[in-house]
């Protein structure tokens, strides 16, 4: 009373301009009530605004998401009905499981037989879960829209996906689910699709392509149709678990500009269990997100750097300078002012590196977010294909962009890159420069500072010609792994099987594919991959001036016998000298 009686005194005191503005004030406070605006702070401390949330709009949203999360309860099984899309009585069923394994590369008969509705057990860490009392609540946070994209997928798994979305998203914070159809030519994934998204509500929208397009026109088509703030695109073989969207939009909440890549473990293709990997020791989610030279995502050990800066928490988020792309979250707006995708790119291939590259080099920030889970089907193999070589002409338009001087390294790599045609990339070269990006070189010094630099930690790399064979260059014959014996075929200037690098700090011979794989002299006569230990012995090389390459176990010349490579005593004859692609630190002597 005493508090309201001041403010009485202080209102009937004032020019009647201060009255006018203080009940312009209060009118505002009144119907603030009203209206949800949440202010959240980057990391450089500039606020922004969410777009506004009237409260009868989530009240709405949680009302048709828990009638929906009753509908699919997990207490009750629900199982895809089969009819008209699965043969009920097939003569030899052991064949007939074979025949649908082929056509979708995992297990289709143990999936249609897997309650739509599963839900598994909490996959977060205890670190993960006393974590999650110190997010907003979810009233404070942005609303979310799943872009799903597909083709000929399998209806049980992308039905499973959907629901396992609906049973693990806060109800007020679900706005809806996009299936976009990339021209699909199975019955399932036609009209007995659209009856199935009947039951949803108005939660789930289907857009369909009518010719393919491809992963990056497809999301964006996706995009363009979601209505929530934060956009999470996924493949449409995934399952969701408990817990797995508050940590991702409490991140983006606080930043805007963080895009968040969530921890991915595996459902088995065969018996479709879930493969865990919760794990509360400081070692646990040790990886991060890298690349390869040929425009390749790879797989790479936490750097001691990242290691020291999450203190032993695993459940601390990872800084990633790639990801792996098929599951990521993204404010919709930044999405957009980010430039969505490069639609100059066909059907799918580099998109992932482009766009990570392209958030830290604009001012953004990609994570992985460890305590944020949706396992994903991993296909025995893709059981897709293309007639174009969607894979040079992707990396090279990312490489011209993005690259600068490093896109040398590209093509030194990926020779016939160099021939493709990559289209018109004017639109993404002005895209950089209006958003005033940072150079590849940035990334590379601050981002990604253990990214090997050919011309910094390679001796040589690219191709190994010999001397005295006509056109012959070592190759893998077609053995990519351990114990493979490698040998001598046609140089094609294809990279691949006959790229090599040289490690200026281990000595090693490393082979492409993932760089793991060394020439190891296991004898004389047996020249083979083994995994690369960095100690030297039979897989330490040296060269010297008039292109020998000894071996550091035994000082002999690598050799061969026409087909497989061998070592033997130094002798000068051509067969023991080599030519490399590209060389960076000439030997000193020959010894």
């Amino acid at each position: 009373l005493n508090a309201k009686l001041k403010i009485y005194m202080w209102y009937n005191k004032r020019p009647h301009v201060v009255k006018g503005v203080a009940l312009v004030l209060l009118l505002l406070v009144i119907f603030a009530e009203t209206i949800e605006v949440t202010v959240v702070t980057n990391y450089s401390g500039e606020g922004r605004r969410l777009q506004y949330t009237q409260n009868s709009e989530r009240e709405e949203l949680e009302r048709r998401n828990s009638e929906l999360r009753e509908l699919f309860d997990p207490a009750s099984p629900v199982l895809l009905d089969l009819d008209g899309i699965r043969d009920p009585y097939p003569i030899d069923l052991e064949k007939y499981k074979k025949e649908l394994f082929k056509e979708n590369m995992f297990n289709t008969w143990v999936s249609d037989h897997t309650p739509l509705n599963r839900v598994h057990d909490d996959m977060r860490t205890k670190r993960c879960r006393a974590r999650a009392s110190t997010y907003l609540p979810t009233s404070e946070m942005p609303t979310v829209s799943i872009v799903f994209i597909f083709v000929d997928e399998c209806l049980s798994v992308l039905l499973r996906s959907v629901v396992s979305i609906l049973l693990t998203t806060p109800p007020d914070l679900l706005k809806d689910i996009i299936l976009v159809d990339d021209a699909s030519t199975k019955v399932e994934v036609g009209t007995r699709l659209e009856e199935e998204i009947e039951t949803f509500k108005g939660l789930v929208k289907l857009v369909r392509h009518s010719e393919r397009s491809g992963l990056m026109v497809a999301r964006t088509t996706g995009a363009e149709h979601a209505t929530g703030d934060v956009i999470v695109f996924l493949d449409s073989h995934i399952e969701a678990t408990v817990g797995w969207a508050e940590p991702i939009l409490n991140r983006i909440a606080k930043n805007r500009k963080t895009v968040i890549q969530p921890n991915i473990p595996a459902i088995d293709f065969d018996s479709f269990e879930l493969i865990r990997d919760v794990d509360d020791t400081p070692s646990a989610h040790s990886v991060m997100g890298g690349f390869s030279w040929d425009m390749v995502f790879r797989w790479k050990s936490l750097p001691e750097r990242e290691v020291k800066r999450r203190r032993g928490d695993n459940s601390m988020e990872v800084r990633s300078p790639t990801m792996a792309g098929g599951l990521f979250a993204m404010d919709r707006e930044y999405f957009f002012e980010l430039g969505a995708y490069d639609l100059g790119m066909d059907i799918w291939g580099a998109e992932n590196l482009e766009i990570s590259f392209r958030i830290w080099m604009c001012g953004g920030v990609l994570e992985i977010n460890t305590c944020s889970t949706i396992a994903h089907v991993y296909r025995r193999t893709f059981p897709y294909s293309s007639k174009k070589d969607v894979g040079h002409k992707n990396a090279k338009r990312l490489a011209e962009v993005w690259l600068d001087e490093y896109k040398d390294y590209f093509y030194q790599i990926s020779p016939p890159a160099k021939a493709v045609d990559m289209g018109d990339i004017s639109e993404r070269v002005d895209l950089r420069q209006r958003l005033q990006c940072k150079p590849f070189r940035w990334f590379l010094e601050n981002v990604y500072p253990e990214m090997e630099v050919p011309s910094r930690d390679y001796i040589a790399h690219g191709e190994l010609r010999n001397m005295g064979e006509n056109n012959r260059c070592i190759d893998n014959l077609g053995g990519w792994k351990p114990p493979s014996r490698m040998g001598l075929y046609a140089c094609h200037g294809q990279g691949g099987s006959q790229y090599w690098q040289f490690d200026r700090k281990t000595y090693e011979i490393k082979q492409s594919q993932n760089f793991i794989f060394c020439l190891d002299a296991v004898s004389a006569d047996q020249i083979q991959l083994g995994g690369c230990h960095g100690h030297g012995g039979n897989q330490g090389w040296k060269m010297t001036k008039t292109g020998e390459i000894k071996s550091s176990g035994t000082g002999e010349c690598l050799d061969h016998d026409s087909t497989f490579l061998k070592i033997a005593p130094c002798n000068g004859s051509p067969n023991q000298r080599w030519q490399w692609g590209f060389v960076f630190m000439q030997p000193k002597d020959d010894d």
